[in-house]
């Protein structure tokens, strides 16, 4: 048994009071524990990440802070007053039900089981919308979630109000009445939505069974037709839990490739252990960012190796570099490295079931360091446009492995594809290698038992209440929902929708 090494400090919670505590990040024995103590309820060890190898090379691409934050995070009631956030809203999320068509035993945010609902107004809405865009920068999408947003019949509405004011906009569904409404999904896609963020847990009946309560394959596969008809674009997101359907991983990932035409992504979610979840799954079956990446590797046969997956703040250099041809320009990507792990695979124009992640067809290390120095010269305005064109395009040739790229894309195509999604940053710089690329994604939220401030104050992902208050997304489902829901509730009559 190895020595323990303290890794960093940092400040948790306890879960049991929730009161602010000192927490020592941990390796030992090849993982990485969470460890704190509460004098009135004593000692808690969660896992951080089962594989320590695989946090310290996470650790490279973004360094924690030096010290941890000493301020009232999380109790200061959001990020609009707090001076020592360091990222801004990338993604914002509004709840528009605390209503729901399914009781999902694992469900965070208690939904469908409150006594109150919550509803907020058009006019709430709209407001918390037109705030969110005069934000600098503002966000670029608004997520619509819940409860489940589609049994609003005002859905329709709602999202139309976000596309009138130029926002990406996706919906938060578990599909069953999108699936059961074919003029819904017409309507939705008229009205301006782009995704379908769509729960999505397996292949088999059995981990809707358990997860969900019902048997929803059917429903997850016919709303996928009716996208593909309609146009609009899918991310999958399972909800993943070890003994559950974490040995579904890769057959998950073949049908994203399967499908890729219409699926742009899959976005696997570990267990958050709040709201019903602790009461019907263990947290001894967590599965953390790494121990994913493990599961990718062995379930796509290497297709996809541990090493492939990065965290998001990798693409920081990159944004710095498509901003100054932006007129408006994005927030940067700023999480912790503990957040999530990326990448996009480009499926391959030999067959569907082979892929490959972009970082293979580059010398991705030499490209990255080129994109750094070039942002490096930009921050100080030392560079013309015409020079960023000309030190991409050098960047792209010297890394660009050229037998791999012939072979998929086109070199000259690949090259022109690199200095264009730079310069020129949308869907449409991609051309036809739209339709290829997948983003491959985890992203694990914080609990009770997993709280790090460090995580928190760099967090990209906000929700934004009816008061304006923008909140990071772990910390609202931990401390805030309940207050919020309450506060903005009105008594629930009778329930409006059944339980299918």
């Amino acid at each position: 048994m190895k020595e323990e090494k303290i890794l960093r400090e940092t400040f948790s919670v306890c879960p049991v009071c929730l009161k602010k505590i000192k927490a020592y990040v941990v390796e030992k024995d090849g993982k990485v524990v969470i460890r704190k103590e509460c004098k009135e309820h004593g000692s808690f060890n969660d896992i951080y990440w089962t594989r320590a190898d695989l946090y310290h090379e996470a650790e490279k691409i973004k360094k924690p802070s030096a010290e941890p934050f000493q301020d009232n995070c999380p109790y200061g009631g959001g990020i609009n007053n707090c001076p020592y956030h360091v990222s801004k809203t990338v993604m914002a999320v509004i709840d528009v039900t605390n209503e729901c068509d399914l009781r999902c035993p694992i469900c965070f945010a208690n939904a469908a089981q409150q006594p109150d609902l919550y509803e907020p107004t058009l006019k709430n809405i709209h407001n918390m919308l037109k705030f969110l865009k005069k934000q600098e920068p503002p966000p670029l999408a608004v997520m619509f979630a819940g409860g489940e947003p589609a049994v609003r019949d005002d859905i329709v509405e709602i999202v139309k109000m976000a596309h009138d004011l130029k926002f990406m906009i996706l919906l938060a569904t578990n599909g069953i009445r999108m699936s059961n409404d074919p003029e819904l999904v017409r309507k939705l896609k008229k009205a301006g939505l782009n995704i379908v963020y769509l729960q999505f847990d397996g292949l088999t009946d059995s981990p809707y069974q358990k997860l969900r309560g019902a048997k929803l394959l059917p429903n997850k596969l016919r709303l996928i037709e009716l996208c593909r008809k309609h146009d609009i674009e899918i991310i999958l997101v399972p909800t993943l839990q070890g003994g559950i359907n974490d040995n579904e991983v890769g057959d998950m990932i073949r049908f994203a490739a399967k499908n890729v035409d219409i699926i742009r992504g899959i976005v696997f979610q570990p267990m958050s252990f709040m709201g019903r979840t602790a009461e019907y799954v263990s947290r001894k079956d967590r599965v953390c960012n790494s121990l994913l990446a493990q599961r990718i590797q062995e379930q796509t046969d290497g297709m996809i190796k541990e090493e492939d997956m990065f965290p998001i703040s990798v693409m920081d250099p990159p944004l710095k570099v498509m901003n100054t041809f932006l007129e408006k320009a994005w927030p940067p990507f700023t999480p912790t490295p503990y957040c999530g792990l990326w990448n996009w695979i480009l499926v391959s124009r030999r067959g569907n079931h082979i892929f490959t992640p972009i970082s293979r067809f580059l010398n991705f290390e030499a490209f990255m360091s080129d994109l750094k120095a070039l942002s490096k010269l930009i921050e100080k305005k030392k560079i013309s446009k015409i020079g960023i064109y000309l030190r991409l395009f050098f960047a792209s040739f010297r890394s660009l492995d050229w037998m791999k790229v012939q072979r998929e894309a086109g070199l000259l195509n690949a090259v022109k594809t690199l200095v264009k999604i730079h310069t020129d940053p949308s869907y449409d710089s991609l051309g036809y290698i739209r339709r290829r690329l997948l983003l491959i994604g985890c992203m694990a939220f914080m609990d009770p038992y997993t709280f790090d401030v460090e995580r928190a104050h760099h967090c990209v992902i906000h929700y934004i209440t009816p008061a304006n208050r923008i909140i990071p997304f772990c910390v609202y489902n931990i401390f805030y929902r309940k207050q919020t829901e309450k506060q903005f509730s009105i008594p629930r009559i009778s329930a409006k929708h059944k339980v299918p």
